[in-house]
């Protein structure tokens, strides 16, 4: 094939695309060189997060919920999922104890430059609607010594480092901002008259100063996640769920099978296109009634555990619900043998417990069986025997 000469038009036009190509392959590869919807990348490239690339797959758009359907919300839903999965695994009391004092010194620094930030953003919100409306001047003038001397009261009767504290400090900086901008154009007004220019002058200013705090947060964020990093946070075991929970989107399975789980954190029974959920081999002792979210859900692995009860919730999954292994758990000897009757015994146990207003471990669960007649035989209250047979049994069989 004879490709056109490098000085031609076409030769240059071809140039371009394969430069365009190549420029196009190391943005894509750089994180933060392309738009994701729904995703600040300044922000995600200093705590290290990811956009998730959607797969071809089980999951369509029609079954994912609507938060993972975008890349940006998506990216930061798994890796907020997988961060509370450590924190409720037996790996987070000694990384809390390991980074407790790191923690609390980036907290103080970095909740203070939000409020900052935010107040910063504000009043130049604020600077620009008078940029629009020059009128709006005036009535600032006249309504900010007020608003200072009773955000200033106010801050006296709150305790420092609460939330309404914070509050009332964040609207006192922005108060100040726009009074101070206020004060410098009326000098300049007793000169001449004010221009449009004047104040854009001093939103410049403002905007500046929110741009540079926010600048100092990346900065800090980025320096935290590194030392919390060289301390030992658990980032690898966060990537590590996160890996897992990722692998549920394109299908319809999540295999959180021996994760040293001690709970099983909400936000995953936000993962409504689950046919499969596997949280067995862990040391859950108490399964959210949240599950009955999973409105597909047909397989469910709780076995080996330490649960004691079932929700009362459960029961509504009946329609779906088609495997529950539960076995290796320390139920009560009633909702042992429920459970052991078989999924639909368990359902209308579950059902009744729902309707009376009372959960599973309140309940008397033989009694309960009784009275639903659950079990048609000539002895109502008998539960059914599980034991295996005696010798002499298998001899009269033979006989």
């Amino acid at each position: 094939m004879l490709f056109p000469p490098p000085g031609s038009r076409q030769g240059r036009r071809r140039s371009l695309a394969e430069d365009g190509a190549k420029r196009a392959i190391e943005l894509t590869a750089k994180w933060g060189a392309y738009e994701v919807r729904g995703l600040d990348p300044k922000r995600a490239e200093a705590i290290g997060l990811k956009p998730i690339v959607m797969c071809v797959g089980y999951a369509t758009g029609k079954t994912l919920p609507p938060i993972l359907q975008d890349a940006g919300p998506c990216a930061r839903f798994m890796r907020r999922l997988a961060e509370l999965c450590l924190q409720n695994s037996k790996h987070w009391k000694n990384i809390e104890e390991n980074t407790r004092e790191t923690q609390k010194h980036y907290k103080e620094m970095l909740t203070m430059a939000r409020v900052r930030e935010e107040a910063y953003r504000m009043a130049a919100d604020i600077l620009g609607k008078i940029m629009e409306r020059p009128g709006l001047l005036s009535n600032w003038a006249e309504m900010a010594p007020g608003l200072l001397r009773s955000k200033k009261r106010e801050m006296e009767l709150q305790k420092e480092g609460t939330h309404m504290y914070l509050e009332v400090l964040k609207e006192l900086t922005r108060i100040e901002l726009i009074y101070d901008a206020v004060i410098a154009l009326i000098k300049i007004e007793h000169d001449r008259p004010i221009r449009t220019e004047d104040i854009k002058k001093r939103w410049e200013v403002v905007g500046a100063k929110a741009q540079d705090e926010q600048s100092k947060i990346l900065a800090q964020e980025a320096q935290l996640a590194r030392e919390l990093k060289d301390i030992g946070d658990g980032s690898e075991t966060i990537l590590k769920y996160q890996s897992l929970l990722e692998e549920s989107l394109p299908t319809n399975q999540c295999n959180l099978k021996a994760q040293q789980l001690l709970s099983a954190p909400l936000p995953i029974f936000s993962l409504t296109h689950l046919e499969l959920l596997d949280l067995s081999h862990n040391a859950i002792s108490v399964l959210p009634g949240e599950v009955c979210q999973l409105t597909l859900l047909k397989k469910l692995y709780v076995n080996n555990n330490k649960l004691t009860t079932l929700p009362p919730e459960l029961h509504k999954l009946s329609l779906s619900l088609t495997l529950l292994a539960a076995g290796d758990n320390p139920f009560e000897n009633g909702l042992m043998q429920l459970y052991l009757a078989g999924l639909p015994v368990l359902m209308a146990y579950l059902k009744t417990c729902r309707h009376r207003g009372k959960s599973a471990n309140r309940a008397s669960p033989p009694h309960a069986a009784a009275n639903l007649n659950l079990f048609p035989s000539p002895h109502a209250t008998d539960l059914p025997d599980y034991r295996p047979p005696q010798t002499k049994d298998f001899d009269e069989m033979e006989q």
